[in-house]
């Protein structure tokens, strides 16, 4: 019995590790562009994807129409990478505490977007969003710049702060101006992979780039998640592999509950909760920067990764049920052959009795003879 449990785990653990390399090649191209602390090679505005063509010139064209540029000397998509800056993410805990942030950046000039979920904080050229959900957001800052300037002085607001953080970047202009037939109709959107921030007065311009801001936290926070399943899954292979060449499993029961434990904890962290298969509660009322939130989601691939990852979930669940009755055949075949030992034990004994009897009513049958 127990062999036959063990050639049907081998069959599933060789199946999903054959799923999860199908898997990776088949989200090659997302995952790419999320790398732990590498920045993304920037874009040429020639070379963007996800774009109709058409509306691509439309809009390069009208971005190039409100930058002080001469248009003679350089094609318009050259004239746009002059100006693209970069937006950089970085989520460096489970959570931000914005009351005590407030303490540690009040010699800042710094103001709140959205209560209880963004704070922005002025510097020279660059601007930083402090979201609540424990991600910085940099405008014109690089990776480095966010973490070396502004942790050390956030460092007692956030929660849980996780040992590797994870980075986005992408670019980003702004548009201070707005023609009298702006597009989009003078909304923020993205340009490609561009963010292009617009709007007629600073606050709408600082609320679109909150909105851009969220939207592009989602992704490192769901890059955290992924390195953390990696990890687990990682585990679990080493497992597979005993015993795909035959050889005992070393984890005990206790390990393998504690392994099951922490996967539905990442399932709960990715469903149940955060916001990240859900959108939040503001865009309802804001149309607009719902807009902005989902395109930002689009193009980094989040309902996808969303999706694979709760597929991989799947199978490394299944994976540890699977070991978990492999140890419990093992637990029932010990018990069945403890039992079989004590039954020949028992037997034993009672032969013992029988044999005693019977010696003792031979020798009676033989003092009733002599008599």
């Amino acid at each position: 019995m127990f062999q036959i449990f063990q050639c049907t785990l081998i069959r599933r653990c060789l199946n999903r590790n054959l799923l999860l390399k199908s898997i990776r090649l088949n989200t090659t191209s997302s995952a790419t562009k999320i790398r732990k602390n590498i920045p993304k090679k920037k874009i040429g505005a020639q070379n963007l994807r996800r774009t109709d063509s058409k509306l691509q010139h439309e809009s390069t064209s009208y971005i190039v129409s409100l930058l002080n540029e001469n248009r003679a000397e350089n094609s318009p998509s050259k004239i746009l990478e002059k100006h693209l800056s970069i937006v950089t993410s970085v989520t460096v805990g489970g959570a931000i505490n914005l009351e005590k942030a407030l303490c540690a950046i009040d010699s800042y000039d710094h103001q709140v977007i959205i209560p209880e979920e963004v704070l922005s904080v002025k510097t020279t050229g660059s601007n930083l969003m402090i979201l609540s959900n424990g991600t910085l957001v940099g405008w014109n800052m690089t990776e480095e710049d966010i973490v070396s300037n502004f942790l050390p002085q956030l460092k007692n607001s956030i929660e849980s702060q996780f040992d590797v953080f994870e980075s986005e970047e992408i670019d980003w202009i702004e548009l201070k101006e707005v023609s009298d037939r702006p597009l989009n109709n003078g909304n923020s959107y993205l340009h490609g992979e561009i963010l292009v921030v617009q709007g007629l007065t600073e606050k709408e311009r600082l609320l679109d780039m909150a909105a851009f801001a969220i939207g592009l936290s989602r992704s490192t926070r769901l890059s955290i998640l992924e390195t953390q399943l990696d990890g687990f899954l990682e585990l679990t292979k080493q497992n597979s592999d005993r015993l795909a060449n035959g050889k005992r499993l070393i984890t005990t029961e206790h390990e393998f509950l504690k392994i099951t434990g922490k996967l539905y904890q990442l399932r709960g962290k990715l469903n149940l909760y955060s916001e990240l298969i859900d959108t939040p509660d503001l865009y309802w009322t804001e149309p607009f920067l719902e807009k902005i939130y989902n395109s930002v989601s689009k193009i980094l691939d989040i309902n996808s990764r969303i999706a694979i990852m709760n597929r991989k979930l799947d199978y490394a669940t299944e994976e540890q049920r699977a070991f978990l009755s492999v140890l419990n055949e093992k637990k029932s075949t010990r018990l069945e052959w403890i039992i079989i030992l004590l039954i020949m034990i028992e037997v034993g004994f009672e032969m013992f009795h029988f044999y005693e009897k019977y010696e003792e009513n031979k020798q009676q049958s033989v003092q009733s003879v002599d008599e």
